[in-house]
């Protein structure tokens, strides 16, 4: 089976009970911070090393509440991003950019499901993302993870990094990115991967529910 008709069969199945399961999860964990249209964007980043050795960052983005006072952010610099790295050995360099994006892009589509007001659409995001999510797992090698190395504060105009203040919810996002990913590995091996992609998907929710609190600080 060709890794296209994969990702779509898996999106299929994701789409009834990880939609559901993701709705419930989102109307709890977002609860302190709900995001609206019309909000403002955060952006956070991934710090990537390539085939070449060179450093790149992939930047999700997407609509929160960015309230003040930013208790997070440096003091001196309320444009920074957060950059968060992770151990990516198991990630083949030439492809840890393509995986990267993958993830970002199921945070962003998790995200716009929990804003629109169209459960129909709700759910298609969110089967979307699930599939985001499994062609990034696709892309660590069944031996290997990824795993949480650490969080720091990047301006992305100058390129100076802070490393204080730490913001508590990065390690929570970590973790969760962590686990989500496994998850998905399972469910990349699994001949019934339903249970695995929904327990993947509660960690990819609560590691946005961690990003919204570092951007609603």
């Amino acid at each position: 089976m060709g890794t296209g008709t994969m990702l779509r069969r898996t999106a299929r199945l994701a789409a009834g009970t990880v939609a559901a399961l993701a709705l419930v999860l989102s109307s709890v964990l977002f609860a302190q911070a709900p995001a609206q249209a019309g909000g403002g964007t955060f952006r956070h980043c991934y710090f990537v090393v390539d085939e070449d050795g060179m450093v790149e960052r992939v930047c999700p983005e997407w609509e929160v509440p960015v309230e003040g006072p930013r208790k997070w952010w440096p003091k001196d610099c309320w444009v920074c991003l957060g950059l968060f790295e992770f151990e990516d050995f198991a990630v083949n360099p030439g492809e840890r950019v393509s995986f990267y994006g993958q993830l970002g892009q199921g945070q962003t589509l998790l995200a716009q499901a929990d804003l629109t007001k169209d459960e129909k659409l709700a759910e298609e995001l969110r089967a979307e993302a699930a599939a985001a999510f499994f062609s990034a797992a696709k892309l660590i090698d069944k031996e290997g993870g990824v795993f949480y190395k650490g969080f720091t504060w990047v301006d992305p105009e100058s390129g100076k990094v802070y490393g204080d203040p730490q913001p508590e919810p990065s390690l929570e996002f970590g973790r969760s990115i962590e686990a989500g990913l496994a998850y998905m590995q399972r469910a990349a091996l699994e001949p019934a991967p339903l249970p695995w992609i929904e327990s993947a998907m509660k960690e990819f929710a609560q590691a946005n529910a961690a990003i919204e609190a570092i951007a609603a600080g």
